[in-house]
């Protein structure tokens, strides 16, 4: 079995941190061997976040070079087109339409965010994915459901795992009060994938 390689990004607080724990534990709970890795940049104030995932019967770094992953999950547009480098020619994105604008835009005069961002992104990654998961989100409740919603449109082709393996991890990560909401919020991802 090969190593499934999966990078996510995106901004502080979008729940990258939490996805990431998840395809683990949906790994662990398949029997197979997982490695992450975590960058954190202003983690808590709206900066940079990314997370390696690797995926196999034995893994043996947790690094991710660029033009290595097998899908790359993006929380937000900006962060998407950032780390398409890391995207295998035949990968997988799913990114979020939503944006959210760089601290360092919002401090350098004249700096804005490209008004032709998805049109970049498709132009660099064609078979990229760009889902509602902001607008999925608010209709389930809980903006913080949009991380969830990403890994379930990762896992309508994700043959490696099961869709058993990220309810269990699900219900393992989150509280009895919380995982039913995330469940609902996998299963609208899937509809979106």
């Amino acid at each position: 079995m090969n190593i499934v390689n999966i990078m996510l990004s995106g901004v502080g607080g979008q729940g990258i941190l939490t996805s990431g724990r998840v395809l683990a534990l949906a790994a662990l709970d398949k029997g197979l061997d997982v490695k992450m890795s975590e960058v954190h940049g202003m983690s808590q104030r709206g900066g940079n976040v990314d997370s390696h995932i690797r995926i196999g019967e034995s893994v043996p770094s947790s690094l991710i070079p660029k033009g290595g992953a097998d899908y790359l999950i993006s929380f937000e547009l900006m962060e998407g087109l950032r780390y398409l480098d890391y995207l295998k020619p035949e990968g997988r994105a799913i990114i979020s339409k939503l944006k959210i604008t760089p601290l360092s835009s919002n401090l350098k005069k004249g700096a804005s965010y490209p008004e032709n961002i998805e049109e970049m992104i498709l132009q660099k990654a064609p078979k990229a994915k760009l889902i509602e998961a902001e607008k999925i989100a608010k209709e389930l409740g809980d903006i913080r459901m949009v991380n969830i919603i990403l890994l379930g449109a990762m896992s309508k082709d994700f043959t490696l795992l099961e869709k058993s393996n990220f309810e269990n991890a699900i219900k393992q990560r989150f509280s009895p009060k919380v995982a039913p909401l995330c469940l609902k919020a996998f299963e609208r991802g899937i509809e979106n994938g």
